[in-house]
């Protein structure tokens, strides 16, 4: 089973979707059968533990646990893998898109992956001088990263595009140069990391 979080967008639901509706968690859940799919925290982070909470609930069914996750989302993904641990409960595989801790429920906690997370996925935005001076808002560059570490075992496989941090969600930016272009590389790049967890699901740009 597949538990996907989103990322920040528009507090009004139709407007979230109609922002949201291509990034790459909303085009995972719309061809993973059987998936679910959460919206993402408010741009405080404030319910990243509530959400983490219903994402555990919603992984207790049968089957391999697999975790997606942007922005903030990655981090209440983090989150949620270490409550399935609390749990014994393993996780097959974690796909991240430039997973971020800026929120306040649950600060700090997300740094490191746990060690019940056999396989994991980041694609990251690259901290670019050059490519924030020239997009100083849209780049998200003031952003704080977060899991970096994997603990145990398990296999972490990550990459840094330049780009915006929305370029690295699936969701670019039409005024910045190069940004979807970002956003195909990221999609060709975790097309290769889902297939090898054999995830049915291919990324467009």
């Amino acid at each position: 089973m597949i538990v996907i979080i989103d990322g920040t967008g528009p507090s009004d639901d139709k407007e979230y979707a109609k922002e949201m509706g291509n990034s790459f968690p909303s085009q995972i859940a719309k061809q993973v059968v059987g998936s679910t799919y959460f919206r993402g925290p408010s741009l405080t982070g404030s319910e990243v533990s509530q959400i983490a909470d219903r994402a555990v609930g919603a992984a207790q069914g049968s089957g391999p646990i697999m975790l997606v996750g942007y922005s903030r989302g990655g981090c209440t993904a983090i989150i949620t893998a270490k409550r399935l641990k609390a749990q014994g409960k393993r996780v097959k595989a974690m796909f991240l898109f430039d997973a971020v801790d800026m929120q306040t429920s649950e600060l700090g906690l997300s740094q490191t992956i746990p060690d019940n997370v056999d396989f994991v996925a980041h694609a990251r935005t690259a901290r670019s001088l050059g490519f924030w001076i020239r997009n100083p808002v849209k780049s998200r560059f003031y952003f704080y990263n977060t899991g970096r570490w994997l603990d145990g075992h398990g296999i972490l496989e990550e990459k840094k595009f330049t780009g915006t941090h929305g370029a690295a969600g699936g969701v670019p930016w039409a005024d910045v140069v190069g940004d979807r272009a970002c956003a195909l590389a990221v999609a060709e790049w975790m097309n290769g990391q889902l297939k090898s967890q054999g995830v049915n699901a291919t990324l467009k740009a």
